[in-house]
């Protein structure tokens, strides 16, 4: 768990953290400034002033450009030093830049080789960019290794027992998943048959009686997981209430133990229920920082006992694909350095 992918799209920032001021992230083991210019330009430059090495993030916005704030050593966003004090026109002096694409709310970062930087390749989180879901979602940095997150994931069997409140069913762990690899992309699915509701699907759709609940988990590198969920009414009951749910899980790397997690929850019905968007986001909240407390404590034991492995059960199926995608991914990485 110390490799990371490279050559993938990664969520660096909400677009609202990029206002007035630099903001420092490390992502992937390296340190990262990301900034807007006045004209709504952004750039991403490794946080390193050519100078003395002095945190760029530490500097200025000035127009669609950054200044250390230790000597004034001024870039663009493209890393190109294009103010030097002292000198009138600068020497080829850069710091390394990294591609960005801004798109659904979201910055998405490029750590790998910028010649195979693909507009086209990005995560689907098309949803946040459609009329018919409204929702909202956040951002959580999480001490643990990003491939936990991804198994918790996976696995949603955890939810009978840690988030009593708001996603536990008696059933969870009772009905067995399907999972398969389809390419670059695997999926977990479990229907659960004239179940309780969660409490989560209680309130915020409505039902009272018994219900099938289905849900899709979808994994796809680097590291990004949608979820798909949905109530049906189980044969005799009479609520026939529409719904629909969309889960969007980008973690980004930060280092071998830790992880910046960006999460947005959306619905496709009762779209102008404001109050309703508020509770769902912070009922999310609330479930993650469960998982978070659950997630560190479990990195702190395996940080412990490197050697130690865990034994599987029969829901983790798509674990088990997704991490033999990622170790493949790595190793076709890897070769294409030698």
């Amino acid at each position: 768990m110390s490799k990371f992918l490279n050559n993938y799209w990664y969520v660096a920032a909400n677009s609202e953290e990029l206002k007035d001021k630099p903001i420092a992230r490390i992502i992937l083991g390296n340190p990262i400034v990301l900034f807007r210019g006045k004209s709504g330009k952004i750039g991403a430059l490794d946080d390193r002033c050519a100078h003395r090495l002095t945190p760029l993030s530490l500097g200025r916005i000035d127009g669609d450009q950054l200044e250390c704030g230790y000597h004034g050593w001024t870039y663009d966003c493209a890393g190109k030093c294009v103010r030097l004090p002292g000198l009138e026109t600068p020497q080829k002096i850069t710091v390394k830049s990294f591609p960005l694409v801004e798109k659904w709310g979201w910055v998405f970062i490029w750590m790998g080789d910028p010649d195979k930087a693909d507009n086209n390749t990005l995560p689907d989180f098309h949803v946040m960019g459609e009329d018919k879901w409204v929702g909202d979602g956040g951002m959580l940095r999480v001490e643990a290794h990003c491939d936990l997150i991804r198994d918790n994931l996976l696995d949603l069997t955890h939810a009978k027992y840690t988030h009593k409140q708001t996603l536990a069913t008696e059933d969870v762990d009772r009905v067995p998943v399907t999972a398969e690899r389809v390419g670059d992309l695997v999926r977990v699915k479990r229907v659960m048959k004239n179940i309780k509701p969660s409490p989560f699907f209680a309130r915020a759709v409505g039902y009272t009686q018994n219900i099938i609940h289905r849900q899709t988990t979808e994994f796809t590198p680097g590291c990004n997981i949608v979820i798909r969920l949905r109530g049906n009414s189980s044969p005799g009951n009479s609520e026939n209430l529409k719904n629909g749910f969309r889960v969007l899980n980008a973690m980004t790397p930060e280092t071998s133990t830790s992880t910046h997690y960006f999460w947005w929850l959306g619905r496709n019905y009762n779209q102008d229920n404001v109050s309703l968007t508020q509770w769902m986001k912070d009922a999310n909240a609330r479930t993650f920082l469960e998982d978070k407390t659950v997630l560190e404590a479990q990195q702190r034991n395996m940080t412990r006992e490197p050697n130690q492995r865990p034994v599987p059960s029969p829901a983790d199926k798509g674990l088990t694909l997704a991490a033999k995608l990622t170790d493949e991914l790595l190793q076709g990485e890897a070769e294409l350095k030698i």
